[in-house]
């Protein structure tokens, strides 16, 4: 890029250092802030770019988004010709489409992340921004598991991709979500258009990411190319990036974080591989599997499995994982199965029994079998030292038995140079063991449990309950004594009053002129309720529906946005917008009150259909703002629907961007 290098100074203070990233529209500099003494990262491109003035407007609107999630803007500026953004600098901080070359992503972790991001930018939705470019390189996780999104709004101008509704922006945002998941579960991009082209394939190649292979209706389901894929996420996927069109899958970020949780609050210890790329080594011969064993038990089993017969190199490699290395362990019978662990990781020989199960089948091997049988008889012994007192004497009998049944088959291999290996079952080398139960397991409370109290503190602690008793008895008595005595007084004195006051002759005169009063102070009318409603927009259909239900949700500090424009008259293109509410029953309404955040003109109407055409006008109001009440000039008919129509837009956050805004509707 033209102005920028090692060594250049913009604005005065950020010294450019190093060059992360490149892209067609804008480079990515490491930079110091020597003002503030601290690193900084600059995104770069030409102040004369047709959309330097948007990027730079997106950026510090971006800024007002206070979410740890999404990367800070910290300052925005032109210098020599170059517009830049200023981001925090992350430092350590790795992009998933990093982490899914060095070997990918456990699902809990893709579901993790995935989710981080979804409610971020949920988030920043509210405000009326969105991603529009999202893949694995916008998605970096931080040393310390912390999930970081960057590129909120000033990507979508960058690419181009900013020229949608609120909501098209929700689902792209979703739908770009679901395909980083995608590309975490199974470390490929699904280069396939969804809705019609609103997101289309994205950068594969400038992820490092394989395409993910097409089938008919859009790309393989994770689940037909990895491992371990949870059901939900699956269905997501496989909803979501079809090419054959609806809207199917989430549709905004916040409505994917809902349809994935819960997830992880940090990330696992590690991350684990996709099966796709950690295919498990088979044997040569016998193929066996592992023989799952967990506690007293399965130490018995792993132990009786050292008889077990194998053939050729199953019984060599399973020699080689009482040894320490990654190897197959095998199991009683025969599979087609097998699984391999690293030495010392959960499951590896199933500790020292399963390291004399190995050790025994790999003594059954045709080759070698002397050397292998005496590898068993110690292998079986040292489990039984190393399994001590942590197992019972069933599994510490078993080990014996292997050891005895080991040493006949080197025996009968000395006599017959024939011999070519014998297989023995599970129950065979547990059959004498004796007959006794399992240890019990350990108390639930330590040693150091309390004792009993002494007499003493039982009787002081008795003589204390017994006090609180007789306290809430006297309480209690003298309540209950009160209370004839009150009522007694309370009937008396109105009876006494009424009688002293009143006479035959007027006693008729206070009836016909107690209802004067409420006659001319007539109650306010009680506010109608609102059951629903959606953005109004006629050249459109709607504007903005995920945020109507705020302006009846009775708090004020929230409300309902239209898109931005460029004029407080929508760019000449439009009347106007609003939102029409649906009324819990037919009203013939007197008044409407509005909250309204900025200066705008509204009128209301009043109508059973679904437009303005033939509706009642309520009432308007020209340069309103805060709290407005519009009452009806006359009387109406009784109508099923309102409609809050602004003529004329507020400025809202910057003053050349401009927006209808309502917080509040009360209907009465």
């Amino acid at each position: 890029m033209q102005g920028v290098g090692p060594g250049t100074l913009l604005g005065g203070r950020y010294a450019v250092t190093l060059r992360t990233s490149e892209a067609p529209s804008h480079e990515r500099w490491r930079a110091s802030d020597h003002t503030l003494e601290r690193e900084v990262v600059l995104v770069c491109f030409p102040a004369s770019s047709s959309i330097a003035a948007a990027v730079l407007d997106a950026a510090r609107r971006a800024a007002g988004v206070e979410d740890p999630r999404l990367v800070r803007v910290l300052d925005v500026g032109t210098d020599q010709g170059v517009a830049f953004v200023v981001e925090e600098p992350l430092t350590g901080a790795v992009p998933l489409s990093h982490l899914l070359q060095s070997g990918g992503l456990s699902a809990e972790e893709v579901r993790r992340l995935t989710g981080e991001a979804a409610s971020a930018l949920d988030k920043a939705s509210h405000r009326g921004l969105h991603h529009l470019a999202l893949t694995p390189s916008t998605v970096l996780r931080m040393p310390d598991g912390a999930v970081k999104v960057r590129g909120l709004a000033t990507e979508a101008v960058l690419t181009g991709a900013d020229r949608i509704s609120d909501e098209q922006a929700s689902r792209a945002d979703a739908v770009g979500l679901v395909k980083v998941a995608y590309a975490g579960l199974t470390g490929r991009w699904p280069a396939v258009s969804v809705d019609d082209g609103l997101v289309g394939p994205g950068p594969a190649a400038g992820t490092g990411l394989e395409n993910a292979p097409p089938v008919v209706g859009g790309v393989a389901a994770p689940s037909e190319i990895a491992t371990g894929v949870p059901n939900d996420l699956d269905l997501i996927c496989r909803m979501t990036l079809s090419s054959r069109g609806g809207r199917r899958g989430p549709l905004s970020p916040g409505d994917l974080a809902l349809q994935i949780a819960p997830w992880a609050s940090g990330p696992p210890q590690s991350d684990g591989a996709s099966g796709i790329r950690l295919p498990a080594p088979r044997a040569s011969a016998g193929s066996t599997r592992v023989l799952p064993a967990v506690g007293a038990a399965g130490a018995a089993g792993a132990a009786g499995a050292a008889g077990a017969a194998a053939r050729g190199a199953a019984g060599a490699g399973a020699a080689r994982s009482a040894a320490g290395s990654t190897d197959v362990i095998p199991a009683v019978g025969s599979g087609d199965q097998t699984q391999a662990f690293p030495s010392g990781a959960p499951g590896a020989g199933v500790g020292a029994a399963g390291a004399a199960g190995a050790a025994g089948a790999g003594a059954s091997s045709g080759t070698g079998g002397t050397a292998g049988l005496a590898a068993a008889g110690a292998a079986a012994a040292g489990a039984a030292a190393a399994i001590g007192d942590r197992v019972g004497s069933f599994a510490r009998a078993a080990a014996d038995k292997a050891a005895a049944r080991a040493a006949e088959r080197r025996a009968a291999h000395s006599a017959h140079d024939d011999y070519d290996g014998e297989e023995i079952a599970l129950v065979d080398a547990l059959d004498e063991a004796p007959d006794t139960d399992l240890e019990p397991p350990l108390p639930v409370f330590g040693r150091d449990a309390p004792e009993r109290p002494s007499g003493a503190q039982s009787r002081i602690a008795l003589a204390i309950v017994g006090v609180l008793v007789i306290v809430a008895l006297v309480i209690g008595i003298n309540n209950v004594a009160k209370i004839g005595k009150s009522d007694g007084d309370t009937v008396a004195g109105p009876v006494v009053t009424v009688t002293a006051t009143r006479s035959a002759s007027s006693s008729a005169a206070p009836t016909t002129s107690e209802p004067a009063p409420t006659s001319s102070s007539a109650p306010p009318a009680a506010p109608v309720s609102i059951v629903g409603g959606t953005g109004y927009d006629e050249q459109d259909g709607t504007e903005a529906d995920q945020n109507v239900k705020k302006v009846y949700d009775g708090d004020p500090s929230t409300g309902w946005r239209s898109r931005w424009y460029g004029s407080p008259t929508y760019n000449g293109d439009k009347e106007g917008l609003g939102v029409i509410l649906t009324l819990s029953q037919p009203t013939a309404v007197s008044e409407v009150d509005l909250v309204l955040p900025a200066k705008q003109n509204v009128t209301v109407y009043l109508t059973n259909g679904t437009s303005r055409s033939g509706a009642q006008e309520v009432g308007s109001a020209k340069g309103a703002e805060g709290t407005v009440t519009i009452k009806a000039s006359k009387k109406l008919e009784p109508g099923t629907t309102l409609i809050v129509f602004v003529t004329k837009a507020a400025a809202a956050e910057s003053p050349t961007r401009y927006r209808a805004q309502i917080n509040e509707v009360t209907v009465r």
